[in-house]
């Protein structure tokens, strides 16, 4: 990195607002900050910026939250990893607030903006029937000149059989994102879809997709990067956590009632009219499908302990009627009743939610709701939404300082993220929220159950 001065230097090669009428404005001299918004339950990008008006051109412009704005920002020496959206630009939708400053000889303007095909997908509803793997009608609806038409990079995963679905006069993104709640990757099986958009393009792809990517950085707490007398490390510097914070930390109640712990579903087939109920055990089907280190199985561990609860020896997972799902199919075992072809005699795939929605139920949750961490890191405009990082956390009131925490340190999912641009003081920072779905080392046996409860839970497993 020799041409970066210091950690979370950036340059801002373009800030242009094109208004409803036409006008051009350069913004690049009279902006102060600006922020973009990553999430990766969030199908659009999303930000805002503030600038100093000193020629009411929020009047002149106008200025109504119906222009386009062309942002071109990089990191010195990461030239092809720009944050560019010259040629696809955002779109304004909301003025937030105008204030007074210099005595009413200027005004603080700050205006939000999105990603133009969330606000096209807004206006537009898809009525038709889809005969294809999920993954090629997603692509299908996106580069639609009817629906979104996004000339956008695009990260679509291969999906396993071919569906003959209808969608119901829905908005695109409606029915994209209820796809992927039925889509099975062709790749290793897995059901954990998402449907994001980062700086890098919009995403159709596994959860697993993500964890079986190199991690892109090591971030730490402490001074390391910093040198006395001498010039800081830059590369050091970008490693160093600013600010730190757990999220969120496994809550057993909310874990329990939204079934990551246990669920069950009841699948009838009004087919042949009989049904089949299929269950979901934390403990037992934990190592089903790959986690957040995925080939190094022996660092992946349930964040709660495998000890029996009761004298019945039941896991906090063995309570899968915590939560019920009831769905409904038309399948002949291998094929959908519902659809079938006389001429090709070609079956179609029928649903399968049921060997996938209680797995996908529960990994949500536990990147929602398990071990969360929340930090701030000097920026850089590589990092984005859907990349893994690992993060050394040390313990608290530590003796040594090589002792880390055994459970929270670790690979981690980045799953929100905001960029921070300081014109003033030329700083790009990113607060990001990174999640994990497992700890590095197993929770210790034990038996410390309460002879109270233990009686108490004999009387409810009768």
């Amino acid at each position: 990195m020799a041409g970066i001065q210091y950690a979370g230097e950036y340059i801002l090669k373009e800030a242009t607002l094109v208004t409803a009428s036409g006008v051009v404005l350069d913004l690049k001299g009279t902006i102060i900050s600006f922020d973009i918004y990553e999430n990766i339950f969030s199908t659009s990008l999303s930000g805002s910026f503030i600038f100093v008006d000193e020629n009411n051109i929020i009047t002149n412009g106008p200025i109504v939250g119906q222009e386009y704005l062309y942002l071109k920002v990089g990191t010195p020496d990461l030239d092809e990893y720009d944050i560019d959206f010259t040629k696809i630009p955002f779109t304004t939708y909301k003025i937030n607030s105008r204030q007074d400053a210099s005595g009413g000889n200027a005004q603080i303007v700050q205006v939000s903006f999105t990603s133009p095909e969330i606000i096209r997908n807004s206006r537009v509803r898809v009525s038709k029937s889809y005969t294809e793997t999920i993954d090629k009608i997603v692509t299908d609806i996106l580069r639609d000149e009817k629906y979104i038409k996004t000339n956008k990079s695009l990260f679509i995963e291969p999906t396993s059989g071919i569906r003959k679905v209808i969608c119901p006069n829905l908005h695109p993104y409606n029915f994209i994102t209820n796809l992927a709640t039925e889509s099975i990757s062709s790749v290793n099986n897995n059901p954990f879809f998402m449907f994001y958009e980062s700086t890098r393009g919009i995403n159709f792809r596994s959860m697993e997709s993500m964890f079986s990517e190199e991690t892109m950085g090591d971030y730490a707490m402490g001074d390391f990067g910093k040198n006395e007398g001498k010039r800081p490390d830059v590369k050091k510097e970008f490693g160093r956590i600013l600010s730190f914070e757990v999220d969120a930390n496994s809550d057993m109640l909310s874990n329990i009632n939204s079934g990551m712990l246990g669920s069950s579903i009841i699948e009838y087939n009004i087919y042949n009219k009989s049904y089949i109920k299929s269950t979901y055990n934390y403990i037992d089907d934990f190592a089903k499908f790959p986690r957040i280190n995925y080939e190094d199985i022996s660092s992946d561990n349930p964040i709660y302990s495998q000890s029996p609860i009761d004298d019945n020896d039941n896991t906090v997972g063995s309570f899968k009627d915590s939560r019920i799902h009831l769905h409904s199919v038309s399948s002949g075992g291998i094929f959908d009743t519902q659809h079938t072809n006389p001429v090709s005699s070609y079956n179609y795939q029928p649903n399968k939610i049921k060997d996938s929605l209680l797995h996908r139920q529960s990994k949500f949750n536990e990147i929602i709701n398990g071990i969360s961490i929340k930090m701030t890191i000097n920026g850089s405009t590589n990092i984005h939404v859907g990349q893994t990082i690992n993060i050394t956390i040390p313990v608290a009131g530590k003796i040594h300082e090589k002792d880390l925490d055994k459970y929270y340190t670790g690979k981690y999912l980045i799953t929100r993220l905001k960029h921070s641009f300081d014109q003033i003081t030329k700083k790009h920072e990113i607060v990001l929220s990174a999640s994990k779905d497992s700890f590095l080392e197993s929770i210790p046996d034990g038996n410390n159950i309460p002879e109270e409860i233990s009686s108490m839970t004999n009387t409810l497993n009768y």
